[in-house]
């Protein structure tokens, strides 16, 4: 296998360390390359399972979703048998629970992929990442949302952050919402 060699190393190590200010239009450019990679993913029937900022490279002003190493099926019913896995922060509440990861908790972890870029905040930085965490997302916690992001933004984001999983866009939604911008 070869892989695209990324100079900028992850998302989250890119947006912490970069001299260039990183302006609304720019993260929205990016949010929508990265949900065209979902879309990609989630087209080929597959879920990813630990989708976040430190799993998504960047390169010459493009993000690439990596480590596809826990993808399955979107079908897949294994849970039981191989435990939940992920970044806390990024678990949508239903996996936590031990429901089968689905595209909607994929969904779920880009709502707080975008909240973060966008904020440029890591999610719960003033919360220490356990199970109370756990319980706290279960109960409908979710990090901040920032005044100053736009309306529309801070829109879609609650919507990818629903408790309930119907009422989440997909992958091609997301795309199709921010290609408009």
């Amino acid at each position: 296998m070869v892989l695209m060699y990324c100079e900028n190393g992850n998302l989250r190590n890119y947006l912490n360390n970069s001299e260039k200010y990183i302006n609304y239009k720019e993260k929205i450019y990016m949010l929508k390359d990265i949900a065209e990679g979902l879309l990609d993913i989630h087209n080929a029937g597959i879920v990813h399972k630990d989708f976040h900022l430190g799993n998504i490279l960047h390169s010459v002003n493009y993000p690439f979703i990596s480590d596809l190493g826990m993808c399955q099926p979107a079908h897949k019913q294994k849970v039981k048998e191989e435990g939940i896995y992920g970044v806390l922060p990024y678990m949508a509440p239903e996996v936590i629970r031990g429901h089968q990861y689905t595209k909607a908790s994929d969904i779920y972890s880009f709502g707080i992929i975008m909240n973060e870029i966008l904020s440029e905040e890591i999610p719960y930085n003033d919360i220490p990442h356990n199970d109370f965490l756990a319980i706290k997302i279960c109960k409908g916690r979710r990090p901040k949302i920032p005044k100053h992001i736009p309306k529309f933004l801070a829109d879609l984001i609650i919507r990818c952050w629903d408790a309930e999983i119907e009422n989440r866009p997909t992958a091609k939604e997301l795309y199709q919402i921010l290609t408009k911008y």
